[in-house]
């Protein structure tokens, strides 16, 4: 590592954990994807508005529908009053007219489109409101313990609150569950009525490896983004809230996700050159887990396993019952799991335990 940036490291730290009433809240995290441990973490757990980091869980549910059969990229999506008149960024989408599911979906990539935010939403689950309730519920599945939202594209509402941590596991999952549509997010451009929009991820242009994923910004959080590169075949998730404007924002990011990478070994012209060729994790048939506690101390999740066996047979019978180890901040904790699992049936168990206030959610 050049002295230079290990001068500038700690005084990138020193920035982050700047907090007062005039700056929104700072906070980092780079996760290694392949093992999900934390390389990186500044305010990781701190309450933050997600802005247009939303848009990546309104991407996550339209995948979602996709894969299910619910819609097809040539479905046309309806713009009612209310989405067009939402503010900008935006298509200006009119009233009455419609856009097809492979636009929209690129419309909130390259774009960041608040009037195609809330077509999806209201064409999905009928209101925006209701949109929310879903995506907040998709959030909790995905372990995303501390996220609220409030709306599908990230406009100011003081309800909604995530954290860098939450974003972080939700891009690791679009990522790990949708390998092929994520990579409509290494576009840099679309064309959409005969005008071409430019992606609004600068720092996807210039770091090499970098292949996504969503930028933000509202006043009441400043600059965010949750960003993804891959070198040597190592692939880093780094998240980042508050830059004070987004060529800082991209700058910070930029220097913290090196310094992983270099600690890892991996240099920079070890990055493929095409990204194109990178090859996704084959996500085996009954390879979810459902996590149904968290706890200080193994015999603590051990009973755990044992009273969630003893009491729903049905959902947990010809799964295998396992204890691992985990870290949270710095912190050993351990989760008591059910293992063997489709998709299907991890998200249908967790459906049924919750229905009986049970703790749970999915985990590949």
């Amino acid at each position: 590592m050049s002295l230079i940036r290990c001068l500038l490291i700690p005084i990138l730290i020193t920035f982050i954990l700047i907090t007062t009433a005039t700056f929104a809240k700072k906070a980092a995290i780079v996760i290694d994807f392949d093992s999900q441990e934390v390389l990186f973490e500044v305010n990781a757990d701190t309450k933050n508005y997600p802005a247009s980091l939303t848009k990546i869980m309104t991407l996550y549910i339209l995948f979602d529908q996709l894969e299910k059969g619910h819609l097809k990229n040539q479905t046309k999506l309806k713009v009612s009053k209310i989405a067009a008149s939402r503010s900008p960024s935006k298509l200006y989408l009119e009233e009455g007219s419609s856009i097809k599911v492979e636009d929209a979906i690129m419309a909130l990539i390259i774009k960041s489109a608040n009037d195609v935010a809330t077509v999806v939403a209201e064409n999905i689950s009928g209101s925006e409101k209701e949109f929310a309730k879903l995506m907040t519920s998709y959030a909790k599945n995905l372990g995303m313990t501390n996220t609220n939202f409030k709306n599908a594209s990230g406009l100011p509402n003081r309800a909604q609150l995530t954290t860098a941590r939450d974003i972080s596991i939700l891009s690791y999952s679009l990522i790990y569950n949708f390998p092929e549509k994520y990579k409509l997010f290494s576009n840099q451009k679309f064309t959409y009525n005969g005008k071409t929009y430019k992606t609004h991820n600068k720092l996807m242009l210039n770091y090499e490896g970098a292949d996504g994923i969503k930028t933000g910004y509202i006043r009441a959080s400043g600059f965010q983004l949750a960003f993804s590169a891959v070198r040597n075949n190592k692939r880093l998730i780094g998240v980042i809230f508050g830059g004070d404007t987004g060529k800082q924002r991209d700058r910070s990011l930029k220097i913290i996700m090196d310094k992983e990478f270099s600690e890892l070994g991996i240099n920079k012209n070890e990055t493929k050159t095409k990204i194109a060729k990178q090859k996704t994790k084959i996500i085996e048939k009954n390879s979810y887990s459902i996590v149904v506690g968290t706890f200080k101390y193994r015999n603590n999740a051990k009973k755990q396993i044992k009273l969630i066996k003893s009491k729903y047979p049905k959902t947990t019978n010809n799964k295998k019952s396992n204890v691992v180890l985990i870290k949270v901040s710095g912190k050993q904790l351990y989760e008591s799991r059910f293992e063997n699992f489709s998709k299907k049936e991890a998200y249908a168990a967790c459906k049924r335990l919750k229905k009986y206030k049970r703790d749970c959610f999915v985990r590949l």
